[in-house]
């Protein structure tokens, strides 16, 4: 039971911490434990910095939609979750699907996107500010893993940017459940953003 198994432990870290910070991070919910938490994820993946969501789905609709702006196109994949998708959604961002799991198809998307650019209302080229690739490392509806290796190669061919969903992989894939990029072989340098 959880009296004997860790209840000196729980007793002292409500003694130590407050149950709820009762408002987001940005007001007075931040605590030194969420900072060490922060930079205990970041050194596990190793990465410059981490930052802490209440909730998958909430962070990548928040995420997405402040990472795509006006003027950028998401290049997602066509089997993206829901989360994702409604990210996607809320930036102001264009946004082009991809066929799932498939370079191939990622490659011939962004080629097309760099070579056309964006729609002006005189017809003139106009380059994408930024361009956002969107996979998720194993694919909840599927389970399917991405072909992170594959994708990233094409990714930084075209100098994209690539934001990779890891909620099932982290802890799942990996020798040491550093998700698919530990599984693929991809170093976490070579993804823009990590998130799960």
């Amino acid at each position: 039971d959880w009296n004997n198994t860790c209840g000196d432990k729980v007793r002292k870290g409500l003694q130590e911490w407050r149950v709820s910070c009762c408002s987001s991070s940005a007001e007075a919910g931040y605590t030194a434990a969420h900072d060490e938490l922060e930079k205990c994820i970041a050194k596990f993946l190793g990465k410059e910095a981490a930052l802490v969501y209440s909730m998958g789905y909430g962070t990548n609709t928040s995420t997405l939609e402040v990472l795509g702006g006006k003027g950028s196109l998401i290049v997602s994949d066509a089997l993206n979750h829901t989360s994702i998708i409604n990210g996607c959604r809320a930036a102001k961002a264009k946004i082009k699907p991809f066929k799932h799991n498939d370079e191939n198809d990622l490659e011939e998307v962004l080629q097309q996107a760099i070579a056309k650019g964006q729609t002006t209302k005189n017809g003139e080229y106009k380059p994408w500010k930024k361009i956002i690739v969107v996979v998720e490392g194993i694919y909840s509806m599927e389970g399917e893993i991405c072909r992170l290796r594959q994708i990233v190669e094409v990714v930084k061919k075209y100098k994209a940017y690539i934001y990779v969903d890891e909620a099932h992989s982290i802890g799942a894939l990996g020798k040491t459940g550093r998700g698919v990029c530990e599984h693929t072989g991809v170093d976490t340098s070579e993804v823009d953003v990590l998130m799960g």
